[in-house]
């Protein structure tokens, strides 16, 4: 499993989920997908204090991991501000180096469920992002932390967006047991 953190390029597909079509703009054109928790956006702004950059209300994000092409270019660019700032900042290189860790755990997508989706309400529509009503998608999650976290469409974590009613999905892969709880209405179980 460790070396699809090395691997170049991306989307990452684990053998087993490789029929289900999954991540289809991505296989197509590159790129990987991440699952990444809150405590990110501390160590960030740790980090946007050690470079010394203003908080203007307009600053882009140094280490949301959108828009990178692999796991390895991501904990690279990680490991990049850890080095920068080892001789300074002990504090935010163990920040960092536990964010990687972290997030590792949290992408190891043969623990993710592969959820169809079957409903009406948010099929895709070419002038607005959407889901396509038969086609696979990833619900993230850990071993450590089996709990919904949202919905993969392709592109970004869009768990704001799409409600888990129980008649808009069916379960293909469940390892951790997560979807299908959620699915139950035992989310958090």
């Amino acid at each position: 499993m460790d070396n699809v953190f090395e691997m170049a390029t991306g989307p990452y597909i684990p053998k087993e989920h490789e029929a289900y079509g999954l991540l289809p703009r991505l296989q197509a054109h590159g790129g990987e997908v991440f699952s990444y928790p809150p405590e990110l956006n501390e160590v960030e702004q740790a980090l946007f204090e050690a470079e010394g950059i203003v908080d203007d209300g307009q600053r882009a994000s140094l280490i949301i991991p959108y828009g990178m092409s692999s796991y390895a270019e991501y904990f690279a660019l990680l490991d990049g501000y850890a080095q920068k700032h080892r001789a300074t900042r002990p504090d935010l290189v163990g920040a960092l180096e536990r964010l990687a860790a972290t997030i590792r755990r949290m992408n190891v997508k043969e623990d993710w469920s592969v959820v169809r989706y079957v409903g009406h309400e948010y099929d895709s529509d070419p002038l607005r992002f959407g889901l396509t009503r038969g086609r696979c998608y990833y619900w993230p999650c850990s071993k450590e932390q089996p709990i919904y976290e949202g919905v993969i469409d392709d592109e970004e974590f869009t768990s704001y967006w799409y409600p888990c009613n129980p008649a808009s999905w069916e379960v293909v892969l469940d390892p951790t047991g997560m979807a299908t709880r959620t699915l139950a209405g035992q989310a958090s179980a």
